[in-house]
């Protein structure tokens, strides 16, 4: 099972790396005006967050030599009673940054994922690109921009049924050149509220964002 999931992560990963290098190479051919990924309308969201920080002109982040399986604080989860049973630190495909897969169980033996990942891209505009195409590509339904972090940040949801109840809530966010993801996945014999799994998701996706230096 760890290992279908692992599969299905690294394919997600290749498809927004594709999707983001297909785009840098048609601003190449259009002489540097690539299309917008944002023209491609996205499932409706409520009204955009207002009040998140803004990166100072000029500001560059490096995500490249962080250590997200030693680093990442894992005491949000405490509550939820997660063991952790491997973890994977490799980093985002075709591009700069670092990333961590942690593979757990539940405290009923159930299948839980957390993974962490930070990239930084050569410009504010190849991140947005990458922003962008997460939400084209993630499979999952918008759960609207998320405030307190980031110049852009939102949320995704999922509920499935592979054999048990997984729910999982993806948050994610953007500054200057940084984008910063965090995906949680909790598998029951029920589906984990989306607010449980948001509110820990973002409160780890914070602290990472904030530990990324500045180039």
């Amino acid at each position: 099972m760890f290992d279908d999931v692992s599969a299905q992560i690294r394919t997600r990963t290749w498809v927004v790396s594709a999707l983001l290098m297909t785009l840098a190479a048609v601003g190449a051919c259009d002489g540097g005006a690539a299309t917008p990924a944002a023209s491609i309308t996205p499932p409706a969201v409520s009204a955009p967050a207002t009040g998140s920080p803004t990166p100072a002109a000029g500001v560059s982040y490096d995500a490249a030599n962080l250590d997200l399986c030693r680093d990442t604080d894992l005491r949000p989860l405490a509550d939820l009673s997660l063991r952790v049973a491997r973890t994977d630190p490799k980093p985002p495909v075709a591009r700069q940054g670092s990333a961590c897969l942690f593979e757990m169980r539940t405290a009923d033996g159930h299948q839980a994922n957390l993974r962490v990942e930070a990239s930084s891209l050569a410009s504010a505009e190849e991140a947005g690109q990458l922003y962008q195409a997460t939400r084209q590509v993630t499979g999952m339904t918008p759960d609207g921009p998320v405030a307190g972090v980031g110049e852009e940040a939102e949320g995704f949801v999922k509920r499935s049924d592979p054999g048990f109840k997984y729910a999982e809530y993806l948050v994610h966010a953007r500054s200057a050149n940084l984008v910063v993801q965090v995906w949680l996945a909790v598998g029951g014999d029920s589906y984990l509220p989306e607010d449980v799994l948001a509110a820990r998701a973002l409160t780890i996706l914070k602290a990472i964002h904030v530990a990324v230096p500045r180039a």
